[in-house]
């Protein structure tokens, strides 16, 4: 997934035709995404129970914010070209 963020900016205006513009926000899903991962990995060598539900629930966050902020970031791209 984190390729996925990465490549974003590139790959949609390729296959879909829409200019993205990167913005520093674009690291607050990615930073999620990562701390997720690293909280699954010590929850299962740790043998916490809940901790597959929770760190799964933050990389569904994670990918949501990403849709977000790529959104919003198209739409104030999108508004500065028509000024």
């Amino acid at each position: 997934m984190s390729m996925v963020f990465a490549h974003a900016p590139v790959i949609l205006p390729a296959v879909l035709g829409l200019e993205v513009a990167w913005a520093p926000s674009a690291y607050a899903p990615l930073a999620l995404l990562h701390a997720s991962l690293v909280a699954r990995v010590v929850g299962d060598l740790a043998g916490v129970p809940g901790a597959l539900r929770w760190t799964g629930l933050a990389n569904v966050a994670a990918i949501l914010l990403f849709l977000l902020d790529t959104a919003r970031t198209r739409l104030r791209s999108r508004r500065r070209s028509h000024v």
